[in-house]
C-alpha cells in the first residue's frame, strides 16, 4: 500500500511537471509571435512613411503651374552678355519617362539669345517654348540624362527645338542653372 501511494505521488508529481513544462513552452511560443508582430507592425509603420512621403512630393509637383503667363514671362531678367543677350527661363519640374520607377526632373535654364532684338520675340512665344520643352524634358529617361554625355545631347536637342519654334539662330546657347533627377 506505501508502494502504490508512492507510485500515486510520483504520477502526481510528473503530471505537475508536464503541467510545468507546458507553460514554459508556451511562454517562449507567446514571446516568438509578439516579436514577429512587433516586426510586422514597424515594417509596416515604415512602409507607410515611406509612401506618405512619396505621395506628398507628387502632389508638390502636381501643383507647380504648367506654363507661365505672359504678364510673367515678359518680366524676365535680361542680362547682356557678350554679344548675345541671357533670358531666364522659369523652372521646369517633369515626371521623366521611367515606366517602372516614378522619377522627376527640375532643370531651370538660361538662354543666350543671338541678339537683344529677339528677346521680345521669345517673350511673345513663352507658352510655346514651354510646351516644346516641356515635352522633350518628359520624354527623356533617368539613364540617358545623369551622364555628362547625356546632358550635352539634351542641350543640343534643346536648341534645335526652340530655333524652330523661333527663327533659325535666335537661341545661340542653353545653360542649365539648376539640374536636379532623382
Amino acid at each position: 500500500m506505501a508502494d502504490e501511494e508512492k507510485k500515486e505521488e510520483d504520477a502526481k508529481k510528473n503530471k505537475g511537471e508536464k503541467k510545468e513544462a507546458k507553460p514554459k513552452g508556451k511562454s517562449k511560443l507567446i514571446l516568438i509571435i509578439a516579436g514577429v508582430v512587433l516586426l510586422l507592425l514597424v515594417a509596416g509603420g515604415g512602409f507607410f512613411f515611406m509612401r506618405k512621403g512619396s505621395s506628398e512630393k507628387t502632389a508638390a509637383v502636381e501643383e507647380k503651374p504648367a506654363a507661365p503667363k505672359a504678364e510673367h514671362a515678359a518680366e524676365k531678367t535680361e542680362e547682356k552678355v557678350g554679344s548675345g543677350v541671357i533670358l531666364d527661363l522659369d523652372p521646369f519640374v517633369v515626371n521623366l519617362a521611367d515606366s517602372p520607377e516614378i522619377r522627376y526632373l527640375k532643370v531651370t535654364i538660361k538662354l543666350e539669345l543671338t541678339k537683344a532684338e529677339y528677346a521680345e520675340e521669345v517673350n511673345n512665344r513663352m507658352p510655346q517654348i514651354r510646351d516644346s520643352l516641356l515635352i522633350l524634358l518628359s520624354s527623356k529617361e533617368y539613364a540617358a540624362i545623369r551622364t555628362v554625355e547625356g546632358k550635352l545631347e539634351l542641350r543640343d536637342e534643346i536648341l534645335q527645338r526652340l530655333n524652330t519654334v523661333l527663327k533659325k539662330g535666335v537661341v545661340q546657347t542653353a545653360y542649365f542653372t539648376d539640374f536636379v533627377a532623382q
